[in-house]
Formats: C-alpha cells, structure tokens, sequence
C-alpha cells in the first residue's frame, strides 16, 4: 500500500512538471528569458468561429495556446467578421488577448500594421450580406492596403477556404493569397477538382471503422497520407533530404492530414508578374529576391491524393484516382517581405475533423476523431505540429532569432549539454578540440531535434554559419536555399572526401561553447548583455570551431597523403624488382 502512494505521489510529480514546462518553465529550470512573444490575429467569417462546435475551432486555438517549450508563446486574438460573443469567441478564457466583433481590418482600433506579427484568415463566406459600405464579395480595397502594407513589412499571413468558392469573400483577393490557392469556381462544374460532387473532386476520406465510403470518415480516427516534397542537397555520395520545415516534427516528416469528402487546392502562381495595387505606387506581388540571386516563389509543399471510388453518399460521383497540390509555402523573407501559406481547407482545423462528430452515436470511434485510439492520439500530435510548425516559420525574422537565442540558452543551462559530452563543463573554447566540438554539435543538434524537430535545429545551425560561411558554403549545406545554376562538374565522378555535415556539428559545438564561456553562469542580472552579445558571441565560437576543423582536416589530409606517396613509392619499387 506504501508503494501505491509513494507511486501516485511520483505520478502526481511528473504531472506537474508537464505542466510547467509547457506553461512557466522558468519556475523549473534557470532558463532566464521569457519565450518570446509572437501577436497572433485569427480572423473567421460565416459558420466558422472559435467554439467546441463542429465547424468551430477550439481544438486548433488550443494547440498554440499550449505550445510546448520553452522558446516561444503566442499571444492570440481571435476577430470574427461578423457579430459574435461568448463561447464562440473562447468567453472566459483567460488566456485569449483579445476578442474582436464584426472585426475590419481598416478600422486603426481592430487592425493596423504594427499591431500583430501573423494574421490567419478562416473564410467560408461567399458573399457577405451585412458589410454596409464594403464589397459583397471580397475585402474592400482601404482593407486590402492595409493587409498588403502589413505584409511588406514582414507580417505573415496564413489562409483558407474549401471546396468551390468558400472563403472567397476574405482569402480571395488578398495579395499573394490569392494566386496561391484556388477561390472558386462559384459553380460545381463538371470535370473541377474544387466541386462538392463530381468524380474529380479532391475526397481525400479514407475508410475507417465503419465499411464501405462514408461522409464521416472524416471524422474517425484515420488520417489521409501526404506526399511532403523533399529538399535535397549533395557532395559526392553524401546526401541529407528535409521536408519543408512546415511538415517536420520531432518524431520525423509529418505524412498526415485529417481528411475530408472534398477539399479546395493549393496551386503555384499562374502568373507570379502581377502588380499588387491596392497600394500606391503599385508594388510586385513577388519581389526580386533581397541581395540578388534568384526570386522566391510559392511552391507546393505537399501532394495530396484522392482515393478511387470514395462516394460518401449518395448525391456524389465515384471519384477517379488523382493528386492535388496540399500545402503552399512562400518565403518572402528571402525578398524582405512576409510569410505566406495557404492550405486546401479549414477542414484540416475545425474540431469536426480533429476531436470528433458531435452528432455520431455514443461509442462511435468517430465521436471522438483523432482521441479515439492512441493511434488516432499519435497522429492528432503529428497535426498539431504541423499547426504550430505555421506559427513559428510565419514569424517575423527577429522573432525567429530570439526562439533560436532561447533554445540555445536552453540547450546550454536545461539540457546540459556541456556536461553530458565532457568530464568538465567549464573549459575555455581554445583548449578543446575538434572531437570535443564536435560532440558538443552532435549531441546539442540531438536534443533540439527532439524539442522542436530537425528541420528547426538545421536552421539554428544555418542561422550560426551565415554570418561567417561564404556563400558556395551556404548553397551546400541549405536545402531550403533555391538551388544556384548549374556549373561544371568538378571531374567525372568526384569522390567524397569530406562530409559537410561534420562541418556544421563543430561550428554549433564552437558557437556553444563559447556561449558558456562567456556566460558561465546564469545570472539574472546579466539579461540585457546577454541578449546584446549572444549573436557576436556565437559568431566568434563558430570561427575559431571551423579554424579547428580545418587545421584538423589539414593534418588528416597530410596523412593521408603521405599514406598514397608512400604506397605509390612501394609500387614503383616492387615494379623495378
């Protein structure tokens, strides 16, 4: 009986300390630094809103609401187009900033471009019947400007609609959105991908508990498969593959989508020339890359599939096998603009598809969607990620640098990653080795995989050698890069002698080592000149890391090459005998 409670009070412990590393980590661990704060607008229209209804979406909000770590939090103000209180706008909880009704975005009090870092737009709407002054069928243009100017001072903006045109009247015209998504047909033409009943609409259900093609499917606890399109690099045979960082989660490439009878479709710009002129003077829609180099473009990021023969019910058309675009990514950072993304449906968020049919019998696997088997749980956190995953990368580039100083930070003081590669923690960077950083790197490069994925971790690498690599570095090691042209191949079939993978590891062992050697302890009263010098610090370690490996390499190659002389020496004497 003395174990049982002994047991129960270690329960009750780990409990706790769950609940603290998501929300106040700081009582646990000398971290310090606040996680920074990313101002999250969430905006619905129609029959959307923030409830635990079916087309509500609380399960969503909840996700960022709850972000684990201890790097970033949101903080989340959720406006609605139209007139709506209570339990749909999430009344009482606290941890809402802000809630907005019958929300413009040209109004100064409800919007304007320095009042949130992200906006997130939710549209159903086809036409909007109670704007009095405002368009029927889209933003008006003083909305539009403001958005566009919000964008091009690096606001990130995500949105969505579904099948036809829904959501049309609040995605469908905003710049960059709305080349990066399809916004209609208004009709169910025969033959288009976007239609609610004809053999090529995109159903992505697949079957689950119960048999044969049914509507609810979407709300069991068996997602749809993606395709996540694969970022490459190469040095002779060595070769790494990331996904886009969208669909990278700390237990591997993210290949899962809650599903739905027919979705809309992510698409590539038919036309990425056009002007944005809601703003005067008229601006591109997509700028030239910042510093030259190539222009970034939307790409789609994921492939979606629909299934041959998915009927759902009786009203709706066999379907014929085919894909669709997914997901689509824009980085304008690489242009000094904003972030944008756009996904095929807000049936990936509402609480229908996620948590489960509020109107499927007691027992039905699909009251409960995703919380249904811990199958379903194991895939509903994979989502999750993904939902999350939108929130980091549509962050602004400076809030981006601090989530990356604060798992640093972290890495350093929480995981201890110093002294779990070293006999001593506290040995000055010049009296270690390249094996000594280079465990460092490998095992810091382990530990944020496991916080935050290893998409995220390779950006913190990247984001430690930009500033002191050179360029044809750069083009190597980042996937995510637009690939440079094609030159000359150095010889016919060059053989790898040198793995850049090595490289990055002891540049982020230096960058960490020197970090704790300039702040061996974690002093609160030293926050400010942290923050300043963490950057410069880092630079400096990283330097003297790859000064290490290269004086390394160098005797390597040394050896090495006495090895071939000497062999070479033994042929020609065995040949003269």
């Amino acid at each position: 009986m003395q174990e049982i409670l002994t047991n129960q009070k270690l329960l009750d412990l780990v409990r706790e300390r769950d609940h603290l590393l998501t929300f106040d980590p700081n009582k646990l661990y000398p971290i310090l630094f606040r996680p920074c704060r990313v101002r999250v607008l969430l905006v619905a229209d129609g029959g959307l809103d923030f409830s635990i209804g079916g087309f509500g979406l609380r399960a969503f909000v909840e996700s960022l609401l709850d972000m684990p770590g201890y790097h970033v939090k949101f903080d989340i103000t959720l406006a609605h187009i139209h007139a709506r209180s209570g339990g749909q706008m999430m009344d009482p909880d606290t941890r809402i900033t802000r809630r907005i009704s019958q929300f413009k975005f040209d109004n100064p009090e409800h919007f304007g471009p320095d009042k949130y870092d992200q906006v997130w737009l939710f549209g159903i709407d086809t036409i909007y019947r109670q704007r009095n002054g405002y368009p029927t069928d889209r933003l008006g243009d003083k909305e539009l400007a403001a958005i566009t100017q919000f964008m091009n001072g690096g606001g990130g903006l995500f949105a969505t609609g579904d099948h036809g045109s829904l959501g049309a009247c609040l995605g469908g015209s905003v710049p960059r959105a709305r080349s990066m998504r399809l916004w209609g047909p208004a009709g169910d033409a025969v033959g288009s991908e976007v239609s609610m009943t004809h053999s090529r609409r995109n159903d992505t259900n697949r079957q689950g508990s119960s048999p044969g093609s049914q509507f609810n499917d979407q709300s069991d606890d068996v997602p749809q498969p993606i395709e996540p399109k694969m970022y490459h690099r190469r040095m002779g045979i060595f070769r790494f593959s990331y996904p886009h960082p969208l669909l990278c989660s700390p237990g591997g490439v993210i290949r899962v989508m809650p599903d739905h009878p027919h979705e809309g479709e992510c698409v590539a710009p038919a036309n990425p020339n056009q002007q944005i002129n809601y703003v005067n003077p008229p601006v591109p829609e997509y700028p030239p890359a910042a510093g030259g180099g190539t222009r970034p473009l939307p790409e789609i990021i994921s492939t979606s599939s629909v299934p041959a023969g998915n009927t759902a019910s009786a009203t709706k058309d066999p379907t014929v096998a085919q894909t669709f675009g997914g997901i689509c990514a824009y980085d304008g950072h690489l242009a000094k603009v904003g972030r944008v993304v756009t996904d095929p449906t807000w049936h990936h968020f509402v609480n229908i598809n996620l948590i489960g049919d509020q109107g499927a019998p007691f027992g039905d696997p699909k009251r409960l969607g995703y919380l249904a088997s811990p199958a379903g749980m194991a895939h509903l956190e994979q989502i999750k990620t993904y939902f999350r995953n939108i929130a980091v990368w549509l962050s602004r580039p400076s809030q981006i640098v601090c989530m990356q100083r604060r798992l640093k930070w972290g890495v350093i003081w929480t995981d201890r990653v110093m002294e779990a590669v070293m006999t001593k923690a506290d040995i000055p960077l010049a009296k270690l080795d390249t094996r000594n950083l280079l465990d460092i790197g490998r095992h810091a490069r382990d530990v944020l995989g496991q916080y935050v994925g290893a998409c995220q971790a390779r950006r913190i690498i990247l984001y430690e050698i930009e500033r002191v690599f050179p360029k044809p570095w750069l083009d190597l090691v980042d996937p995510w890069l637009p690939l440079p042209p094609r030159g000359p191949e150095p010889g016919p079939d060059p053989v790898p002698w040198l793995d850049p993978e090595l490289v990055l590891d002891i540049a982020l062992g230096g960058a960490l080592a020197a970090l704790r050697e300039e702040f061996p302890d974690p002093d609160p009263q030293r926050l400010e000149e942290i923050e300043k010098s963490m950057d410069k610090v880092s630079a400096r370690g990283v330097e003297v890391a790859v000064g290490f490996a290269l004086e390394s390499f160098g005797t390597t190659v040394n050896r090495y090459t006495k090895l071939f002389e000497s062999f070479k020496g033994g042929r020609t004497n065995s040949e003269a005998e």
